[in-house]
């Protein structure tokens, strides 16, 4: 009896760690966000994308956006200590550095909007000093958002309304790590731009990728389960 409750101690531990440990790895991930969310068709807009954070503690380097085909016309602004390009449907930023943490500065894109209303997605790779996060997975089938969902923007038939411009409230934080939804941070699922990754991938320069902070997690539970083990056998030694 006294080694089950020593066991379940350690197992409930474990099941602690895991938890802050799925929280504090960012499996729930942040995106990042359009601003403005919804422009009028055929007309010229101004977009400003934000990174909410590096890449699992690392700064930020360059930003690679993939531009839907049925925008034209796109063309970076100019940010002080950054370059940026316009190349064969891709607007890199480079050679500048933002914070790991959380940020709110703006990477700004004009284009001129569809013909069509609808909503548009700016699939983007963002490489960091160490690391990747591929933002280039389209909603899920059933509609939902997906993990690492690339920014979307609205085009609107007139004018956008305030309603069209408020964001929808976020959805509570889940601190599971999905297979069956969406795609694994760095890959390229059914639902996804499925050439947006290896367009941006090279355009960004960088081999790494954000699926490294699943390896972490899988392998700090797998140090857990060693533990409780561990605990369990050292807790059945001594009574014996």
């Amino acid at each position: 009896m006294h080694n089950n409750r020593i066991a379940l101690r350690l197992s409930a531990a474990l099941a602690a760690c895991t938890a802050v440990t799925l929280m504090a790895s960012g499996v729930s991930y942040a995106h990042v966000e359009a601003d403005p969310i919804a422009v009028e068709a055929d007309k010229s807009a101004t977009v400003g994308f934000a990174p909410a954070h590096g890449c699992d503690g690392s700064p930020t380097t360059s930003l690679a956006f993939k531009v839907p085909a049925s925008v034209t016309d796109a063309t970076p602004v100019d940010k002080a200590g950054w370059k940026s390009e316009a190349k064969d449907g891709v607007v890199t930023f480079s050679g500048g550095s933002l914070g790991a943490t959380v940020d709110t500065e703006r990477f700004e894109i004009t284009f001129t909007a569809p013909t069509a209303a609808g909503p548009i997605y700016f699939p983007v790779v963002q490489t960091c000093v160490k690391g990747q996060n591929n933002w280039i997975d389209l909603p899920n089938a059933d509609g939902s958002e997906a993990e690492f969902a690339a920014p979307s923007i609205m085009v609107t038939a007139g004018p956008p309304t305030s309603a069209d411009l408020t964001p929808a409230a976020e959805a509570p934080m889940d601190t599971t790590v999905s297979t069956s939804a969406g795609s694994t941070p760095g890959t390229v699922s059914a639902t996804s731009d499925s050439t947006a990754v290896s367009v941006l991938t090279a355009t960004a320069g960088s081999s790494d990728s954000s699926s490294s902070n699943t390896g972490r997690i899988v392998g700090l539970i797998a140090a857990g389960v060693v533990v409780v083990g561990g605990g369990a056998f050292v807790a059945s030694r001594r009574k014996k």
